[in-house]
């Protein structure tokens, strides 16, 4: 069977505001993240997941992916093993995907708003979250549509890795890890702040202290699991 795929779509950027990313995806996002390294334990989150998860090479090659995934991208697993991540993306969006690549292998996570392509020329918006190397050379991106509900599959979202109480992020803090969400490593977010990178690292370490994580995106998939970043 040969594919299809209309990628040609003009449209403006994709709406800034579209970027959070519902609870209960960060709750699966804090799994895929505590199974790193475990190739049998990541086999069983994408199983077992209700929300959509592709695991792409370095190349971008989609090598596996749940059955959520294959329902909204409406293609085989056969099929879909002999695509890359632009295959599926509107050619006005190439850029933006490079881009958010580059980070994502830069600082091991990123997330943010995106739009998928189908072969029958329709367009979905979504919001996505990416993990860098949860197997060595292997890439997590787990994903909802962009207008699903906060509450959408609360129900089916699993248990919180870490269910205690959180000390409270300072705003800047906070502004930390919306940008490391962005992708933006240390002298990026620097930048943006107008602080130093010295800063930014103190920062990090706080937020790691409070959150009661070890890394970035620990810390990024359990704070939009609470709700704290957008």
């Amino acid at each position: 069977m040969k594919l299809s795929i209309d990628t040609t779509r003009k449209e403006r950027p994709l709406d800034s505001r579209l970027t959070s990313v519902p609870r209960w995806v960060g709750s699966y996002a804090e799994h895929v993240v505590l199974a790193r390294g475990d190739a049998a334990r990541l086999q069983k989150v994408l199983e077992r997941s209700s929300v959509p998860m592709v695991l792409v090479d370095g190349e971008r090659r989609y090598v596996e992916v749940n059955t959520p995934a294959r329902l909204a991208f409406r293609l085989s697993l056969a099929e879909l093993r002999r695509l890359r991540i632009e295959d599926l993306t509107p050619e006005y969006l190439l850029p933006v995907m490079k881009a958010a690549w580059g980070r994502l292998i830069e600082t091991g996570c990123v997330a943010g708003p995106y739009e998928v392509a189908s072969p029958e020329s329709s367009y979905l918006q979504i919001s996505y979250y990416a993990v860098a190397n949860v197997l060595p050379g292997r890439h997590l991106i787990l994903f909802s549509p962009a207008d699903w509900p906060d509450g959408e599959l609360a129900s089916d979202a699993p248990e919180a890795v870490d269910p205690g109480s959180v000390q409270p992020l300072s705003p800047r803090e906070i502004e930390v890890l919306e940008l490391a969400a962005n992708g933006l490593n240390g002298p990026g977010i620097a930048g943006e702040l107008s602080v130093s990178v010295a800063t930014v690292r103190t920062h990090f370490e706080h937020i790691y202290e409070k959150l009661g994580v070890g890394d970035r995106a620990a810390a990024v998939a359990k704070a939009m699991r609470l709700g704290l970043i957008e």
